[in-house]
């Protein structure tokens, strides 16, 4: 049976140690717990904010994440790609999202605010309206991945191939522009 928490905060938790209980959170927030390499399966996240957790290679195999913040989070190989994708909403701010994968997901007008993010897969994700806002993306991959209308316009260290992506409408920086040309073969000077 599933346990249901509403409008409860839990702080300081190290489930490495203590057993998370499964079941549906709904504007609940976790402060400062550390999920490391947790099964967060077949949970139910709603309007709920992770505030400086650690959720370092955590499994969220059919988890529902619906309105869900994660502010100062470190999220080193989250794999987001096998959430559960009915109402997904997710935004991040100043969290460490290195090595995460994204891939396939509904993630229009996703903010991601002050967030490195190397090596990140957003292979044929929707990111239409998507912010990035001074993010490190050194190594993000961007295959079939719709960017309409999405913001990169104080975004960092992409590359973005305009052949192999939709960019009709997004936004960037001129000083930028090498990571949008850099598969041409054309130098900048």
């Amino acid at each position: 049976m599933s346990s249901y928490y509403d409008d409860q905060e839990f702080t300081g938790i190290n489930y490495t140690q203590q057993p998370f209980k499964k079941g549906e959170y709904d504007n609940c927030t976790f402060m400062e717990c550390n999920f490391e390499n947790l099964h967060l399966s077949n949970s139910t996240f709603l309007e709920c904010t992770f505030i400086n957790c650690n959720l370092t290679n955590v499994k969220f195999g059919g988890t529902s994440l619906n309105q869900v913040l994660f502010d100062g989070c470190k999220l080193l190989g989250a794999d987001f790609s096998v959430c559960n994708i009915f109402m997904l909403g997710l935004r991040f701010r100043e969290s460490v999202l290195n090595l995460s994968n994204f891939t396939a997901l509904p993630l229009k007008k996703t903010t991601f605010l002050h967030c490195p993010m190397a090596e990140v897969d957003f292979t044929n994700a929707d990111l239409s309206e998507a912010v990035f806002t001074e993010c490190l993306l050194t190594g993000s991959t961007f295959e079939q991945t719709r960017l309409l209308k999405a913001d990169f316009t104080t975004a960092i260290d992409y590359k973005i191939d305009p052949t192999k992506n939709m960019l009709k409408g997004a936004i960037f920086s001129k000083n930028n522009l090498s990571g949008l040309l850099q598969s041409t073969g054309i130098i900048i000077k």
